[in-house]
């Protein structure tokens, strides 16, 4: 699978989003590169539907690479 290629990049750039929330867990549409303020509007589920489903594809990418380990 292709993505796994970059698995690393992307637990890395997921990281770096879950930080961009502000204290109660809430996203923009948005943030500064530089200066990681929330811009746009907020708080907005199309960014926290899109977080989800990253989180929900690295977790079932590294249950398959575990699984493939077991065999």
């Amino acid at each position: 699978m292709p993505r796994r290629k970059r698995r690393a990049e992307a637990e890395v750039v997921f990281e770096k989003v879950l930080r961009r929330a502000n204290d109660i867990g809430s996203l923009s549409e948005e943030a500064d590169p530089d200066t990681g303020e929330l811009l746009g509007n907020f708080p907005q589920a199309l960014t926290h539907i899109g977080l989800m489903n990253a989180a929900l594809c690295l977790a079932d990418e590294k249950k398959e690479t575990r699984d493939q380990r077991g065999k």
